[in-house]
């Protein structure tokens, strides 16, 4: 009975574009229907809640409609699946320019975001690159909101540590201005 209302809770969190009404836990999350994303060609299953967030840039222009974010993102998609030739694309979730959130391999499904740290972490992908150039705020308040969902729904654990990917992998990655910003969330830790 539990599992069953936290998955169908779970369920409208993921899936949703609107949140029902007196529900601000959720952002509103683009599906990958709605993005059009391609088949799975594999996939391993995680085991929630999970203790880490990784974030991420993708190091490609921005985006800054439903439109052009989704192409980004079926971009990014066809090069970790044709290029790479990883499964799917790599990463749980996305943060577009207009502010929404986009479904990568979502909250169960192991993304190949970061070596090492796949297992028992998501990956949020900042749309765009910031080594120069800081995220906007309605990226930044979409990401928590996403985390917030994340452990009131379960996904990840109530103590959830939040890091760049540069602090465990030799990458620039998140890039250095979105990495400063990171720092000031709560859930940030120095030496993971």
């Amino acid at each position: 009975m539990m599992i069953t209302y936290r998955r169908e809770k779970f369920h409208r969190c993921l899936v949703n574009t609107q949140l029902l009404k007196g529900d601000d836990a959720c952002p509103s999350i683009i599906s990958r229907s709605q993005w059009q994303a391609r088949e799975v060609k594999s996939l391993n299953y995680l085991i929630n809640p999970l203790a880490y967030v990784v974030v991420h840039h993708t190091v490609t222009p921005k985006c800054e409609t439903i439109d052009s974010c989704s192409n980004r993102v079926r971009n990014i998609q066809d090069y970790h699946m044709d290029e790479l030739l990883w499964g799917d694309v790599g990463f749980s979730f996305f943060i577009g320019g207009d502010g929404n959130v986009y479904e990568g391999v979502g909250w169960n499904k192991e993304g190949a975001h970061t070596y090492g740290w796949n297992k028992k972490s998501i990956g949020i992908a900042f749309i765009g690159s910031y080594q120069t150039h800081k995220a906007s705020e309605n990226m930044l308040q979409a990401a928590v909101k996403l985390i917030s969902c994340g452990k009131h729904e379960g996904m990840l654990r109530p103590n959830v540590k939040v890091i760049g990917a540069n602090q465990v992998t030799s990458t620039l990655s998140p890039g250095a201005k979105l990495f400063e910003q990171i720092k000031n969330w709560p859930e940030w830790i120095s030496n993971p």
